[in-house]
């Protein structure tokens, strides 16, 4: 079963497996992409084999052959030219998704835990306009659906990363859910509450999708 693949539009080419799976013998990866994790811990090593092995196989099924993908000084993984992507880990899911750069602009992938948000945990994510959201839905539901939030977030931070480049906290954006009555899946907006970069201002507004299934919660943005 694809936990992303409902919430991705067909232009994007999806990879997914569990890091378990791929563990955490480095001969896996390139000469470079091993040397920077010599000094890993082991969860580490099968997060990012997993996550780099996936990225080749999905670049292979675009024609671009087996690329090296190494991170940035900002730790972000370097696409290949023309090339925009996400790579996203937790126990028991990981997933790649890239696609060409004159198509989307930006792709942000995020996989968590779906256990409920701790409450000592709402006002560092949540913003003003978030907390407001949530009281609208029932008790029961709010520490899930503010797991959510939080993991929106990420995956919309990630996707307007590719387009400025620019570091945003928490804070920079609000979320409003869709979800359906049974809580599981929707559609998600992201709201800028401040500038980023001179391609998103106040009010501006990135749309995606998410789902919850059995443990799982993943949350995604495909910009055009």
């Amino acid at each position: 079963m694809s936990l992303f693949g409902p919430l991705l539009p067909a232009d994007v080419v999806l990879e997914e497996g569990t890091p378990e799976a791929f563990g955490d013998d480095l001969a896996q990866l390139t000469a470079a992409e091993a040397a920077a994790m010599e000094r890993a811990v082991s969860k580490r090593r099968r997060e990012y084999t997993a996550g780099r092995v996936l990225a080749r196989r999905a670049a292979g099924r675009m024609g671009l052959g087996s690329v090296e993908i190494l991170a940035g000084p900002d730790r972000a993984p370097r696409w290949p030219p023309g090339v925009v992507g996400s790579i996203t880990h937790t126990r028991g899911h990981v997933a790649v998704a890239l696609a060409r750069s004159d198509r989307r602009r930006g792709l942000g992938l995020d996989v968590e835990q779906a256990a409920a948000l701790k409450p000592r945990l709402w006002d560092a994510i949540c913003a003003p306009e978030d907390v407001e959201m949530l009281g609208g839905y029932p008790p029961a539901l709010r520490g899930e659906l503010a797991k959510v939030v939080f993991s929106a977030k990420e995956a919309a931070y990630k996707a307007q990363y590719a387009v400025t480049q620019q570091y945003l906290g928490f804070a920079a954006m609000h979320i409003e859910l869709s979800p359906t009555p049974e809580g599981n899946v929707g559609e998600f907006v992201a709201t800028f509450r401040q500038t980023a970069g001179s391609h998103f201002r106040i009010g501006d507004r990135v749309v995606g999708r998410w789902r919850r299934v059995g443990p799982l919660l993943a949350t995604a943005v495909a910009l055009d």
